[in-house]
């Protein structure tokens, strides 16, 4: 299977946003457009390359809990490239008035 960095993005994307529940696994997690399948094989990438940590639900399966460090820097960098497209495209707007 190949890396989906898209899907990477959405997984990281739902962790961040969802609350913390001290450590347990939810009891699903979906990524609309991707297979069960494909969401767990890239959240075992995220594992390890230690973005997020995991726990097994009540079905054995391995979902994540919580993102690292690394996971919310990540974020943080994703963030920082999403505002300079946006201030890049504004500054070709404003050339062009």
């Amino acid at each position: 299977m190949r890396r989906d960095m898209l899907c990477i993005t959405e997984i990281i994307r739902k962790i961040e946003k969802s609350e913390y529940n001290g450590g347990e696994a939810p009891a699903n997690f979906k990524i609309k457009g991707y297979s069960q399948k494909t969401v767990d094989y890239h959240i075992q990438l995220l594992k390890d390359a230690d973005f997020i940590k995991t726990g097994m639900n009540p079905q054995n399966r391995e979902l994540p809990t919580r993102l690292t460090w690394k996971g919310h820097e990540y974020v943080l960098q994703s963030l920082n490239s999403t505002v300079n497209v946006v201030k890049e495209g504004i500054d070709v707007v404003e050339d062009l008035m």
